[in-house]
């Protein structure tokens, strides 16, 4: 007597193996492959063609925005950098007499750096008529005129 029972038969080109299902062509699926192919085609076309013009807006719009608010937070973030400049450089010294080693050359160079950039940053205020002058650039005023 076989385990297997009498419904269970080698597979061949006509008939599944045991356990397997016949493998039925789904009637439309080519049609249905075709369709997809053709959507995913379309919208890649459409993605190509609409992008070139509308990324650049979407880039520029939220770039100005971005730069408009920066530079109302110019100020405080003015502020905020030279308090954490001068709290470096006292930690620094700080660490330096604590430890008796003298400070690397690549953190000299560095905190050396952050102290330019920050002080251009503070005094752009005072510096920014005298560039914009020497690079011949004419900064509208905002003030009404009288007519």
């Amino acid at each position: 007597m076989s385990v297997i029972g009498p419904s269970c038969h080698l597979p061949s080109e006509t008939s599944p193996g045991c356990g397997r299902a016949s493998k039925s062509a789904a009637p439309g699926g080519k049609a249905a492959g075709t369709a997809v192919a053709t959507a995913v085609a379309a919208a890649a076309c459409t993605a190509c063609c609409v992008l070139p013009f509308t990324l650049p807006a979407v880039v520029l719009a939220t770039a100005g925005s971005l730069i408009a608010t920066l530079d109302h937070a110019h100020g405080l973030i003015t502020k905020i950098s030279i308090a954490v400049v001068i709290c470096a450089w006292a930690w620094i010294v700080h660490q330096s007499r604590k430890t008796g080693l003298r400070m690397r050359r690549s953190v000299l160079v560095a905190m050396c750096a952050a102290s330019v950039l920050t002080t251009t940053a503070a005094l752009w205020p005072v510096l920014e008529p005298a560039v914009f002058h020497a690079l011949g650039i004419v900064k509208k005023s905002h003030k009404p005129s009288a007519e």
